[in-house]
């Protein structure tokens, strides 16, 4: 079972750098609806490892497993 995620090949707007006093990129600034559509991509591809890392696991039937507990 192969499991994709169609995502928007969209990259991340960054508003703002924050720099250090060595002038690297520390930290930056993104509008709420960029990290909404952030957090929701990382939830579908959590959503999409739980299903890969059970793959391997054995069919159970429904009504058999309601019985036994």
């Amino acid at each position: 079972m192969v499991t994709t995620l169609k995502q928007e090949n969209k990259p991340i707007v960054v508003k703002q750098y924050i720099i250090d006093d060595k002038g690297r990129n520390v930290a930056a600034i993104i509008e709420i609806e960029e990290l909404n559509r952030l957090e929701e991509l990382i939830e579908n591809l959590s959503d999409i490892k739980s299903i890969e890392d059970r793959k391997n696991e054995p069919d159970e039937d429904y009504e058999n497993y309601n019985l036994k507990n």
